[in-house]
């Protein structure tokens, strides 16, 4: 978090109508928010609406004026998408100089600060730009000068540019993004080429996904207790005992409706997700919100055509939660303390061999071209040398089985 002199004082507000009342949940998921980017809740407000595009009522938004003057407010926050023309009606309406700002300004602004690469950075301002263009005139440039929520990275530009050098912008950056996705995706075909399977870690932001991707590969990446503090994907080979090597992947986290305009700014990083072979979905087993958080990963992973991909749901945090309280049907784990990572290695095991075969070969040694397709593509497990030849223990692609067929052992007993 970008730290602050004093943390902004803000009020949350929800909109609901008779099919989606706000729940508790969502009031602690959005003051979570708020308070990774700096923010600090001091009230909230709450209205039924039968239609909750058309934003607070009359009466509902002098009570929301009067507890900004109360409650000293500098910012407040919709939990509801607010159009332009409900951002502008509640900056008018609004005493002093409090800023408005809606759920997904908030989640821009938190990744405007956890942003670091060149892809993470281009990805972030194309998002906020796209978001904060039909919203320009909306805001009154004195009350966002002097920074804060909602400001970071880009978020200000928009106010210094008009609208064809701010498209003009978000053209540049969209080619720019298009040329990184070009290499991404060429970096994915040529690890495709060498038919290692790829393993993705998905689920919601900050139950422990880093973690468990040190724990497996034996690197070091940036593990915090924050929101989001992986933007770019991170991808390492690692050796899945009883298989041999797999790519694993760290990804972006999710949270529940995920704005569209991340979906579409990170589709080069969401890539890695549709072109895994396995998933590993991490949730955070010692939180009530459990089952909310494995939900909201299922509709993120469904938007972006990720949902008919093999899955492996773990239950991370075992340390923290009884042996009684752990679900029986659930595989729990503990990244930092390795609890149940043995268990978890199995059933990846038993997930790639799907994808590719565990045979056994006797080669002789004046096969040739075999033992170059071999070392093509195919991992050797565990091998024994003889005169004549040499005894294979070896994965391959099911598409390349047909290579090895005619050395496979049906007759002859290997010797392990």
């Amino acid at each position: 978090m970008d730290p602050l002199k004093k943390a902004e004082r803000t009020i949350l507000v929800s909109l609901w109508d008779n099919h989606h009342r706000p729940d508790d949940t969502q009031v602690r998921e959005l003051t979570g928010l708020v308070e990774a980017a700096g923010g600090q809740v001091v009230g909230t407000l709450s209205q039924r609406r039968d239609n909750i595009h058309q934003g607070l009522g009359k009466g509902a938004l002098a009570d929301l004026g009067d507890k900004v003057s109360e409650l000293d407010a500098s910012t407040v926050v919709s939990d509801i998408d607010l159009s332009p023309s409900m951002l502008s009606q509640w900056s008018r309406s609004l005493p002093g100089r409090v800023r408005v700002l809606d759920r997904t300004q908030v989640i821009l602004d938190i990744f405007a600060q956890r942003a670091t690469s060149r892809e993470g950075t281009l990805q972030v301002e194309l998002a906020q730009l796209r978001y904060l263009l039909p919203r320009v005139g909306a805001y009154r440039i004195s009350e966002r000068s002097g920074g804060g929520i909602g400001t970071r990275g880009p978020g200000e530009t928009p106010l210094e540019m008009d609208r064809r050098r701010l498209r003009y912008r978000i053209q540049r950056l969209s080619q720019e993004l298009d040329s990184v996705a070009a290499e991404r995706k060429q970096r994915r075909q040529r690890r495709a080429a060498h038919e290692l399977p790829l393993i993705a870690l998905v689920g919601y932001t900050n139950v422990g996904k880093s973690t468990l991707f040190s724990r497996l590969t034996g690197s070091s990446p940036m593990i915090a207790d924050a929101l989001f503090v992986t933007l770019d994907p991170t991808v390492r080979r690692i050796e899945v005992p009883g298989f041999g090597p797999a790519l694993l992947s760290d990804t972006v986290g999710f949270v529940d409706r995920l704005p569209h305009a991340l979906v579409n700014a990170f589709h080069a990083t969401l890539d890695e997700v549709r072109d895994a072979d396995v998933l590993v979905v991490v949730t955070n087993g010692s939180d009530p919100e459990r089952d909310h958080q494995l939900t909201a990963t299922q509709s993120v992973l469904q938007e972006v055509d990720a949902d008919e991909i093999p899955q492996i749901v773990v239950s991370n945090q075992a340390d923290r939660v009884p042996p009684l309280d752990q679900h029986p049907a659930t595989l729990w784990i503990s990244a930092t303390t390795g609890q149940g990572l043995q268990t978890l290695w199995d059933v990846l095991r038993r997930q790639l061999l799907e994808y590719r075969q565990a045979i056994t070969l006797f080669v002789p040694w004046a096969q040739k071209e075999t033992w170059q397709a071999i070392y093509q593509s195919a991992t050797i497990i565990q091998r024994q040398d003889e005169q004549e030849g040499s005894w294979l223990a070896i994965t391959c692609a099911n598409q390349q089985r047909y290579q090895f067929i005619a050395f496979e052992s049906h007759d002859r007993t290997p010797p392990w």
